[in-house]
């Protein structure tokens, strides 16, 4: 995701520890954890929803084809003749 090297982790750790101090840098790493998991959290629950949405809106079109299609089979002529001809062999 992101193309941090060796060297900008130590820039970013080195700079941390000159602003936040030695005192306060373990508790500024877990909240910075905490809200990593957290993010991650809410991209992965975002993701899983969307491509459930997606399934759902595929599914609903095949559905509607598939209906089309059982629509044009019913009226669709066949061996036995036109679709009249098998309404009166049913009757």
């Amino acid at each position: 995701m992101f193309d941090i090297g060796f060297w900008e982790l130590i820039i970013i750790a080195v700079v941390a520890l000159l602003v936040v101090g030695p005192e306060r840098l373990p508790g500024l790493i877990k909240d910075v954890l905490r809200w990593s998991r957290a993010i991650q959290r809410f991209v992965v629950s975002t993701k899983r929803d969307i491509e459930r949405e997606l399934d759902f809106d595929v599914q609903k079109d095949l559905n509607a084809r598939l209906e089309d299609l059982d629509d044009l089979m019913e009226i669709a002529p066949d061996k036995d003749g036109t679709p009249a001809d098998r309404k009166q062999k049913q009757a």
